[in-house]
């Protein structure tokens, strides 16, 4: 007998396989939450418990014998308890169904709905006037709809996929709704309304379609994605329990984001030939059904497909890529890069002659750092050459709200006017997110952020379109990749990112220990302090080219 959690059907299938292979050895489990997930789960779950629905709370019998949470869960909602928090699903061997529900909300029917509240933006405006159906986070049993809103099943799919495994896993305890339905949380405050529970329609046909499946539309409801690709990992894991070893069939990874977070991939990555298609293209990359295609007619490696002929690949290929818009554009981008790569090419020039960048006699290079809560915490500056010049940055290393945040920029563009003066100067920055930032933070009230708003529309410079213009990238063009490349910059941080500035922002914030927070804080301003400096050599490397 064996039971699959919700997060079986979301996930990798290769997961599942490792997990009941005989011969696959788990590796230790990580902690895999962005940072703020607890902190935005506590607050939630305190506007549930302060809300106007009475709460049963079964967190705290996390530790106790599993019998006894499941029996507490059952006991709950016989007791008609209009929200239950953290609730232990009883298992359902037969249909190896198993489950913890962060919420159960009553339909008011005696019938129950599952929850999740997650660290992520869950709901887009829209402009019809089509229905969006929603609860108040301290009200959940009460439905309630409004337009102008919509759930982003396109990123958020996944979510759906969790809550139909639970909400069929209610179907073996006798307390299923009967709406098909279920409630994510996400981050956004709807003006009007604040925080609140989306509910899904899991039977909307709203996710695409498994890829490759023959004559299959191209959205089906959450309900049935998920029972394909739950029936699938319950195969995989008779078939892995059984044999011994795996067929090698079942034991082929492909590299997608998951990845990252995954307590599996040590495993994954020794299965992998080091030049792997999904391994070495990064940029743009494949999907797991694209490189499943491409390994089915015989293109493993970047040195298959650059040794292929892109049209003769066609023939076999596009048929299998149906469900994918753009398939053909997105395996010609993958087969130039693949001849790059191979060739050790990191960046192809597509022009010749010099590349004109604009100059002027007072030169500053901009860049910023934002919060994972999108609040712009720091400012930086490089004046003057890569070499000779000197870095200057405004940082608020607290949790900022609106107010704070443009209280800082405002400071940072005072400066910046002050350096400006009346002289002819020039602001370089790489893509245009600094001037969307100033643009956001742009107001009747913030006359230095006007200022550089207009002054922006003459005197800032993107060296990102320069750089499009003027260069192909094989690991695409974002400044690390060009400037490495490119202007041989290097970055002293070993790992280098915007996200994992963010990680440092917090360590920086929130560390217990005064020495964790000042070590944060100076990573993070050198992290900064090379941005902007490698911005500067690259202006100047692209001058050099003739």
């Amino acid at each position: 007998m064996f039971a699959l959690d919700p997060y079986a059907a979301r996930s990798c299938p290769l997961k599942t396989v490792h997990a009941f292979s005989a011969t696959a050895t788990a590796p230790p489990a990580t902690a895999t939450s962005m940072a703020g997930t607890e902190e935005f789960v506590a607050e939630v779950t305190r506007r549930i418990l302060a809300g106007r629905a009475a709460v049963t709370d079964l967190r705290e019998l996390r530790t106790a014998p599993t019998e006894e949470q499941e029996a507490a869960c059952l006991a709950a909602m016989a007791d008609g308890a209009a929200v239950i928090l953290g609730g232990l699903l009883p298992r359902d061997w037969e249909s190896h169904r198993r489950g913890r529900a962060e919420l159960l909300v009553s339909d008011g029917e005696g019938g129950y709905l599952p929850g999740v509240i997650k660290f992520q933006r869950a709901v887009d405006p829209r402009r019809d006037d089509r229905e969006f159906v929603f609860s108040d986070v301290g009200e959940l049993t009460r439905r309630r709809t409004t337009t102008g809103w919509r759930y982003r099943w396109n990123w958020r799919w996944t979510n759906a996929i969790y809550l139909a495994h639970l909400w069929e896993l209610l179907a073996s305890t006798g307390f299923q709704s009967s709406r098909a339905e279920g409630l994510v949380i996400g981050t956004e405050q709807i003006p009007d309304l604040g925080l609140v529970a989306c509910r899904l329609d899991l039977t909307e046909p709203a996710v695409a379609t498994i890829p490759g499946e023959a004559e299959a539309p191209t959205h089906v409801s959450a309900l049935q994605r998920y029972h394909r690709e739950f029936a699938l990992r319950v195969e995989l894991a008779e078939v892995a329990g059984s044999t011994d070893p795996v067929p090698p069939d079942l034991l082929n990874p492909v590299v997608t984001r998951e990845c990252q977070f995954c307590r599996w991939w040590p495993v994954c990555e020794k299965l992998l030939d080091p030049d792997d298609l999904s391994l070495r293209i990064n940029k743009a990359p494949l999907d797991r059904h694209e490189i499943t295609a491409l390994r089915s007619i015989g293109v493993t490696t970047v040195a298959d497909l650059a040794a292929g002929q892109v049209d003769d690949l066609l023939v076999d290929y596009l048929p299998q890529m149906a469900y994918r818009q753009g398939a053909e554009e997105r395996l010609r981008l993958a087969h130039r890069r693949s001849l790059l790569l191979h060739q050790g090419i990191q960046l192809e020039r597509l022009s010749t002659g010099p590349v004109e960048v604009p100059q002027a006699p007072v030169e500053i290079d901009i860049d910023v750092e934002t919060s994972r809560t999108d609040r712009v915490y720091l400012w930086g500056f490089w004046v003057g050459t890569p070499q000779t010049g000197r870095y200057h940055q405004f940082s608020s290393f607290s949790d900022l709200d609106a107010a704070a945040e443009l209280a800082l920029a405002r400071e940072a563009m005072a400066w910046l006017r002050q350096i400006v003066g009346g002289q002819r100067a020039l602001v370089f920055h790489y893509s245009d997110y600094e001037v969307l930032r100033l643009s956001r933070l742009a107001g009747p009230q913030t006359p230095e952020v006007e200022w550089a708003l207009e002054f922006a529309k003459t005197g800032f410079v993107d060296l990102f379109g320069i750089v499009r213009s003027h260069f192909f990238g094989a690991n695409g063009l974002g400044l690390k990749a060009v400037a490495s490349a490119g202007a041989g910059f290097h970055w002293r941080d070993e790992d280098p990112g915007g996200l994992n500035s963010m990680s440092w922002f917090e360590t920086a914030v929130g560390a217990e220990s005064a020495t964790e927070r000042t070590m944060a804080r100076q990573r993070v301003l050198r992290y900064n302090e090379d941005d902007v400096r490698a911005t500067a050599t690259l202006r100047q490397w692209l001058r050099s080219l003739r």
